[in-house]
């Protein structure tokens, strides 16, 4: 049966909404470190803001996946209200940073973009590179790029999805709690 309690806590592979949850948030927390690393390790320009912005998003990113590991272990309603909440808060708001970044890409970074291509098309050909080769490299990184933050994009609107049914099961099991005491209290 559909509607079956067994059943309904049940996310993709036949695997818990709680376990997703804990498994999202640990591979989260291991996928922000490696990020931060590499953002860290790739600014050698000794810029202070760079590295301020760096570490509080990295904060930022570490207090969501800790929320998210809390609300799976106590499976309460406001832990995994606050952590649904900002997870759709930091998907869109790497929506919106990424759009900002490949427009940036787009308009500032063409030249740089297409020596690189230069380079890493010469000993291809000989030391000989047309335009429209250039032109084709640009293009290809431009969209290979739009294509990775769209994927991006795509996977943390399926980690919200999951994460706003176990909201709504935290939040029946939590009502369905209320009801029972209510009952053995005699309120009912």
């Amino acid at each position: 049966m559909a509607t079956d309690t067994k059943d309904r806590d049940l996310c993709c592979c036949c695997i818990r909404l709680r376990s997703a949850v804990t498994a999202i948030c640990f591979i989260y927390l291991i996928l922000t470190g490696a990020s931060t690393y590499q953002k860290y390790s790739a600014n050698n320009t000794d810029d202070s803001t760079a590295t301020t912005v760096i570490f509080v998003s990295c904060a930022l990113q570490i207090l969501i996946a800790v929320l998210g590991l809390f609300a799976a272990l106590t499976k309460s309603v406001t832990i995994t209200r606050v952590y649904a909440t900002l997870w759709w808060a930091l998907t869109f708001a790497v929506l919106a940073l990424s759009i900002g970044s490949l427009y940036l890409i787009i308009k500032n970074d063409k030249e740089a973009i297409e020596q690189e291509c230069i380079k890493d098309l010469a000993p291809l050909n000989g030391n000989v590179v047309t335009d429209d080769m250039v032109n084709n490299c640009y293009r290809t990184s431009v969209i290979v790029s739009a294509v990775v933050l769209g994927l991006q994009f795509v996977i943390m609107v399926l980690i919200g999805w999951v994460n706003q049914r176990f909201l709504t099961e935290v939040e029946q099991d939590a009502a369905i709690d209320a009801a029972l005491k209510a009952v053995d209290d005699g309120e009912v």
